[in-house]
């Protein structure tokens, strides 16, 4: 099965519309129907923005942000786990297949954002001669449907172990609604890539990814540890979390917050609506990624909030269910797996 996985991540050429049809549409039906033990409806009988994890505890590894970069992912998979994390020399591959340990990962799949300033640019030039296919964007989109592929593949083989969690660049329409924003970085990169899509592959393709990022979750929380895509805007309650896609300021509240702008104690109140044991809420802490950072972590709100987003470095961070988690030496590089 990895080797299936390494061809998606390491394919020289765009993926077939059939592949990425067949992939999206398991993928969507498997999160249609996540209506499961960790995972509550919300009031309209859909499965809930909230991933609860304390009843069902397995060592977990979060990855931030991927920005399609395909070799973050294969040097994640092929990742040799700590004894300490998880025991017989593992690779998080392995550990998967075992069912040992569960991931979540904080969101922003597609748009590149390291080292490729000069093709988005030359994408746009592209544009502007009404090219929607040319190739820049077409070695654009290669590496993000290579990001893409992987994670459906991974989601359709492992369901209950693989989580990913709506970031804000998870807008393949580009629209500016209910939570949503039109995303504008380097390049016009929102409109961009909805118009080679529709070009290259079709609205069906434009549609069925849509149809996945609108039942994503957008929260996590395990015995000691909170995730979502941002800093919390504002501390929601349990019920509000839920139900978040009924209700833009939710939304837009997990995924899109700027530094400095999120309600002072909105990380502790959020931990204290969620924890299970209250005893244990000192031992808590948040992830998110989403604003970047220039070191291993960052951390904010009295060091509950640790953001973990540096887009120059491959780090995944590994929580395990019995200790308190330590940014030191809980945080580690899989970069040197080439």
């Amino acid at each position: 099965m990895l080797s299936d996985i390494i061809d998606i991540l390491r394919a020289n050429e765009l993926p077939s519309h059939d592949a990425i049809f067949s992939l999206a549409d398991a993928v969507s039906t498997i999160l249609e129907t996540e209506i499961t033990d960790y995972r509550q409806q919300n009031d309209d009988g859909k499965p809930g923005s909230l991933l609860d994890f304390q009843k069902n505890l397995l060592p977990l590894i979060i990855i931030p942000d991927i920005h399609a970069r395909p070799h973050f992912l294969e040097n994640i998979l092929e990742y040799r786990l700590p004894e300490n994390f998880i025991s017989g020399g593992l690779t998080v591959f392995q550990a998967l297949e075992k069912a040992l340990v569960r991931i979540v990962c904080v969101g922003d799949a597609l748009h590149t954002e390291v080292d490729t300033r000069d093709r988005w640019i030359a994408a746009e030039i592209e544009f502007a001669s009404n090219i929607y296919t040319g190739p820049a964007i077409s070695a654009e989109m290669k590496d993000g449907f290579a990001v893409l592929g992987t994670l459906l593949k991974m989601k359709s083989l492992f369901p209950p172990l693989v989580h990913f969690l709506k970031g804000n660049h998870e807008n393949i329409l580009n629209r500016t609604g209910e939570g949503d924003f039109a995303f504008v970085k380097f390049a016009d990169e929102g409109r961009m890539v909805r118009e080679f899509i529709t070009e290259y592959y079709g609205e069906d393709i434009l549609y069925i990814i849509s149809c996945i990022e609108n039942v994503l979750p957008l929260i996590a929380v395990t015995n000691n540890c909170v995730i979502s895509h941002a800093e919390p805007r504002y501390g929601f309650r349990k019920d509000q979390l839920i139900n978040a896609r009924n209700d833009a300021g939710v939304v837009e509240g997990l995924t899109w917050t700027d530094n400095d702008v999120a309600k002072n104690g909105s990380v502790l109140e959020i931990i204290e609506e969620l924890c299970a044991n209250p005893p244990d809420i000192e031992n808590y802490v948040y992830f998110g990624g989403h604003r970047p950072v220039k070191e291993n972590y960052r951390l904010r709100q009295n060091g509950k909030f640790i953001q973990i987003h540096n887009p120059k470095l491959q780090n995944i961070v590994l929580v395990r269910p019995d200790r308190k988690f330590n940014p030191e030496t809980d945080i580690v590089s899989v970069a040197k797996f080439k």
